[in-house]
């Protein structure tokens, strides 16, 4: 299983981060994206582990990039891939756009290892309501960020510096008349030795005029399919 993860992992490298739209999204350099014009970025924060890839800052999807990279120095590594693809959505003429992100882990080592996961959803402008629910942010009631696993919760605050809850909720909503809503949604990752996990996340990007994905619509949406979409545009270019 851990080979076939690793082959994999070099066949995915040519086109990680690959986007059939340079306006959609920006590069995090801290691993990550924002989608343009979103009002909001999404970063992934791995407990005891260093970025050990580096890549270019704010550079906007649409060619291919190296991906980014998470070590904890004793075997154990984690690669986050990023692509952005258009998709139909309900009855509208127009095809919308969507960003998929998968986190690929592996733990070569003889022996057991763990890590805790957070997705940080915050501000890239103004966050003037956030929800979580179902493993999923909502910003002013549509979706912005669907996990395809289930998290441990989310802790959401209405300012940077806000009192915030102790423990992860399954379901909160904060509002902030300034903007700041923010929050991280929390994953705890376990993995026996030479074992491999993959976790999904979808983000609507750019929807046709008046159409809006629901929660189960995104659901419905394949993370590896969009990949695999990805994948076949890249080949093409």
């Amino acid at each position: 299983m851990l080979r076939l993860f690793i082959c994999g992992w070099m066949m995915v490298s040519a086109f990680a981060a690959y986007a059939q739209e340079t306006r959609a999204l920006t590069e995090l350099p801290e691993g990550g994206f924002a989608p343009q014009g979103a009002g909001f970025r999404v970063t992934f924060r791995l407990a005891n582990m260093k970025r050990v890839a580096p890549n270019a800052t704010g550079t906007p999807l649409g060619s291919r990039q190296d991906g980014m990279e998470w070590s904890d120095g004793q075997g154990a590594r984690a690669r986050l891939e990023i692509c952005c693809v258009k998709h139909p959505f309900g009855l509208a003429s127009e095809a919308g756009t969507l960003a998929a992100a998968r986190l690929l882990v592996a733990n070569p080592a003889g022996r057991p290892w763990a890590t805790s996961l957070s997705v940080e959803i915050a501000p890239e402008g103004a966050i003037y309501a956030l929800a979580i629910d179902r493993h999923a942010f909502f910003i002013e009631g549509r979706p912005v960020l669907v996990a395809d696993s289930p998290s441990r919760g989310a802790i959401l605050a209405d300012a940077p510096f806000a009192v915030r809850p102790l423990a992860p909720q399954q379901r909160a909503h904060v509002e902030s008349a300034k903007g700041e809503c923010r929050g991280e949604m929390i994953f705890d990752l376990a993995l026996p030795p030479g074992q491999t996990l993959t976790l999904g996340f979808l983000s609507p990007v750019h929807l046709p005029k008046g159409e809006g994905p629901d929660l189960d619509s995104c659901r419905a949406i394949s993370v590896e399919d969009l990949f695999a979409q990805a994948e076949k545009e890249a080949a093409r270019k």
